[in-house]
């Protein structure tokens, strides 16, 4: 809405992004309710343009023009460095507001760089990692939290009540699970489907769905390792775990044969306790079937590392039960961290 209403939006020209989804997710119907709102407010000729996130996705990206996919995955993994520049520097600034100062500038500047298609993007990278190197920062240390849960509440800070800011003011450090990670997670399952549909029965189609996948998810890999190098030895959180990875971890809770956004919260939480964090938290929309059951299965894995968990719903209200759940939360990844010190 705040798009649909700037002065410089033209109706005609314009077209959002939302994906789809199949399954017990509430994701799929993000785009419905998005159609919805811009019928109500007018604007019913603007399309939302919204691919289902299986094995078909990338030919269907592909009918917008062949660089759109290209362009997006630039801009998701400069977004994700971004946020981890952003997560990182901003507990512990001097000069309170100077990181998110340069957070909201460096956006700006991406968002033109991916515009102009000009290669000026590792060059931007150069002087991000400059500027916030230079951000004045106190050198106390703070328990690492790891979020995970629903990929469009746990980004955004409207829908996830600013739950990232307030980890910070009670004395936290966020890892967030990057929107990566669901990308190359769509991959993983795409080629799988598509070699299993090849052994029952080969077909020209899904021989080109094979091979589309693997160049992708190739060019992908390449792009994400262009880009993250510049940050070697500065961001402690760089490092993202595989697909393979993650699925290894969530093992011994969800097997990977139940697909889906469960699996991959549970595989990152695990990640997260192996490189040290004090705490893992949960968002979810009120009701959403994945984030139910990483809740019940967060039980287990608080008992079996002794570290904090919290799963927090969200439903559109806001109460004050969160925000005192969250300071007891906070209390005890306090403790973890001091204890892991020990």
């Amino acid at each position: 809405m705040k798009k649909a209403m700037s002065d410089d939006f033209v109706p005609d020209r314009s077209a959002f992004f939302m994906p789809s989804g199949a399954g017990p997710c509430r994701f799929g119907q993000y785009n419905v309710f998005h159609r919805m709102v811009l019928d109500e407010a007018g604007f019913p000729e603007v399309p939302i343009f919204s691919p289902n996130q299986d094995e078909s996705l990338y030919t269907v990206l592909g009918m917008v023009g062949k660089e759109f996919t290209k362009q997006a995955w630039k801009g998701i993994i400069a977004i994700d460095l971004l946020i981890k520049c952003l997560h990182e520097t901003r507990p512990y600034e001097i000069n309170k507001g100077d990181t998110d100062c340069l957070y909201q500038d460096y956006l700006v500047k991406i968002s033109k760089a991916l515009k102009s298609s000009n290669g000026a993007m590792t060059k931007l990278f150069d002087n991000v990692l400059r500027d916030f190197s230079s951000v004045r920062k106190t050198e106390e240390k703070r328990p690492l939290v790891g979020v995970i849960g629903e990929i469009f509440v746990r980004h955004n800070a409207f829908a996830n009540e600013n739950i990232i800011r307030k980890i910070e003011a009670l004395g936290g450090e966020v890892w967030l699970a990057p929107i990566e990670e669901w990308i190359y997670y769509l991959n993983y399952t795409a080629l799988r489907r598509t070699v299993t549909g090849l052994r029952n029965s080969f077909t020209q189609k899904l021989a080109e769905d094979l091979l589309r996948t693997v160049l992708t998810r190739y060019v992908q890999k390449r792009t994400e390792h262009k880009y993250s190098k510049t940050f070697t030895g500065f961001l402690r959180t760089l490092k993202e775990p595989s697909t393979n990875e993650i699925l290894k971890n969530a093992s011994p809770y969800l097997h990977d044969s139940f697909e889906g956004e469960a699996v991959l919260s549970m595989g990152k939480a695990v990640d997260y306790v192996k490189r040290g964090a004090s705490g893992i938290i949960s968002t979810m929309p009120f009701g959403c079937m994945p984030g139910t059951i990483v809740s019940a299965l967060l039980k287990g894995l608080k008992q079996n590392e002794n570290i904090p968990c919290l799963s927090v719903a969200y439903d559109g209200v806001e109460t004050t039960c969160s925000g005192i759940q969250l300071e007891a939360f906070m209390h005890q990844a306090g403790e973890c961290m001091k204890n892991r010190i020990k």
